[in-house]
């Protein structure tokens, strides 16, 4: 009988384990976004807690580590967004993740009312996005990386994705709120680890993208500057290459006669 019941317990103690190891996990890497009850952001990401899909383990591992684009519907609810991938969680890790959200219970029936949140100034998000005012964390300015269509002369950065259109794919201002408190792009986690965003700042952040979106210029205008300045300065280098090749051409005989004349 001891034998019998000897699988079963450290099959419990190994579920209870896994459980216990995924709440911490989901709160380093789920929780800013689906909340820390699963009860996700109405409208913009979908709930977990109550969510038949979380019952597949595969599927919840598959889609913590290569990420999700709708539209998605759960519960009746259509969702839209898109959840980046993140490969930094190891796959035992997504497991473990899979199996606290299959003990997740509760907080489907009655979701705890949201905690209420900063008012967005798309003005002072302008401010810092463009870096005309300093993060309160010291954190780059975003425009160091990404660009949005007619804002700042010269576009912006080039190593992260274009943002024009960043409302319409990450959740609108609610999903880019939770993105850009808990970053789940490689890049941008690293480089805001220990400069986080505060709550004003990624609401604030977050207003001006939805208003990028809502008034982007016509696309033809969209790099105009850049190409601009890049010609200008272009242009500066073959005059300057053409007035040095000048000074160190032979001289003609004509010239060298002048020259010694006005000696």
């Amino acid at each position: 009988m001891a034998r019998r019941l000897l699988p079963l317990a450290l099959a419990f103690l190994l579920g209870l384990s896994l459980a216990q190891d995924g709440k911490a996990l989901y709160e380093q890497y789920c929780a800013a976004c689906h909340g820390a009850e699963g009860q996700g952001i109405p409208g913009a990401i979908p709930p977990l807690a109550g969510n038949p899909r979380v019952a597949d383990e595969a599927y919840v591992v598959k889609v913590v580590r290569e990420g999700l684009s709708g539209p998605l519907e759960v519960n009746g609810v259509v969702y839209n967004g898109v959840m980046p991938p993140m490969p930094q969680v190891a796959e035992a890790d997504a497991r473990a993740i899979a199996q606290y959200l299959k003990n997740l219970s509760g907080a489907s029936a009655q979701p705890p009312a949201p905690a209420p949140q900063v008012q967005g100034d798309p003005a002072l998000g302008r401010a810092l996005y463009l870096g005309q005012k300093a993060l309160q964390n010291g954190g780059a300015p975003c425009q160091a990386c990404h660009t949005v269509a007619g804002v700042g002369f010269l576009g912006g950065g080039s190593l992260g994705r274009d943002l024009t259109d960043a409302a319409k794919r990450l959740g609108g201002e609610a999903g880019l709120r939770a993105v850009l408190q808990n970053p789940a792009f490689l890049v941008m986690r690293e480089v805001y680890k220990d400069k986080p965003l505060t709550e004003e700042e990624a609401a604030a952040l977050a207003a001006f993208l939805v208003q990028v979106s809502q008034e982007a210029p016509r696309p033809a205008s969209l790099y105009l500057g850049r190409f601009l300045v890049a010609g200008l300065v272009l242009l500066g280098l073959l005059l300057l290459y053409q007035a040095i090749l000048w000074q160190l051409r032979p001289k003609s005989l004509a010239e060298r006669i002048r020259s010694q004349l006005r000696r």
